[in-house]
């Protein structure tokens, strides 16, 4: 169980085709006059690390939050299967609840490589989703899918500062004080609010019977996921049907950025705002993001 904004999502489990993996969502109690609203994380973070952000939409939609492989509760295998195949998964996943959603909006929402993640699913299945809000979505500007696709024996991959950060992470602490204190202010967590570090902390990491302390996602499936790219990214974000709405932090990674204009500038569907913040700014003001994302929701007339 996840409890956001005083109500509590329940686990559910979806099986892959491979019978050995799966994948964990959460869902609220379903309210039949409510929109729903389908959330993914970001790579390294598990969805619970989210809580504070999602609390804001917790009494005006039907919350279903899932979990990508590694992370959370789902399982890792024994390599990342790559954004295309996860994205499937997702789908699939996704579509294994519907019949327990009323007829009303679905919204898809994701933050970096969920944000990704759900542009993915919105075009693998146009149905799928009315509306998708991308949150600083991880997604390369073709320079560089060229550069990882054309320099692996270089090592360019490895000088991502994702990768880095990623490849570089401490894994193992001997005590849930001692993650918060290597973590606070650090890094990707500069800026943090510290009830959403918590969050990371209760949520992304393990502590096994003897206090010991270890991260859930296995470094190699962080850093193998900033090292690769969907397969036709551009094709797939021009196929893109619905509205659309980007928010970048201002401070954020300067190809992210050159990304999310290069996406609205093919598809006249995707708007782009910037907010004040980093790449992580829905953890650094949870309420000032999500009433970011509600204006746009609630302003939108869904019968033009």
């Amino acid at each position: 169980m996840i409890e956001i904004g005083g109500k509590l999502c329940a686990p559910w489990q979806y099986v892959v085709d491979n019978k050995s993996d799966y994948v964990v969502g959460y869902q609220s109690q379903i309210n039949s006059s409510l929109a729903s609203l389908h959330f993914l994380h970001g790579n390294g973070f598990a969805v619970g690390s989210y809580r504070h952000f999602l609390a804001h939409f917790a009494n005006d939609y039907n919350l279903l939050l899932q979990d990508a492989a590694g992370h959370g509760e789902s399982s890792s295998g024994e390599k990342f299967v790559g954004w295309n195949e996860t994205a499937n998964r997702f789908v699939k996943s996704l579509q294994s609840r519907l019949p327990q959603l009323p007829a009303t909006e679905r919204i898809g929402m994701g933050h970096s490589f969920g944000g990704c993640l759900t542009a993915l699913m919105s075009a693998q299945e146009p149905g799928l989703f009315d509306r998708i809000v991308l949150l600083d979505p991880a997604m390369y500007p073709p320079k560089v899918i060229w550069m990882l696709r054309g320099v692996r024996i270089s090592g360019f991959r490895r000088r991502l500062p994702m990768v880095r950060q990623a490849s570089r992470r401490r894994t193992h602490w001997e005590s849930l004080a001692n993650v918060k204190a290597s973590f606070k202010g650090r890094g990707t967590f500069k800026g943090w609010q510290d009830r959403c570090l918590d969050d990371y902390i209760r949520y992304s990491v393990q502590e096994d019977e003897d206090g010991q302390c270890y991260l859930r996602c296995p470094t190699w499936m962080e850093a193998a996921v900033f090292s690769s790219y969907p397969k036709g990214l551009w094709q797939l974000i021009r196929s893109v049907k619905v509205p659309t709405y980007i928010i970048q932090g201002e401070s954020s990674y300067d190809f992210f950025i050159e990304a999310h204009h290069l996406a609205a500038r093919l598809n006249p569907n995707i708007k782009v705002v910037t907010v004040k913040g980093g790449h992580c700014f829905m953890q650094e003001d949870p309420a000032a993001a999500a009433q970011q994302v509600k204006s746009w929701l609630d302003s939108f007339d869904c019968s033009a």
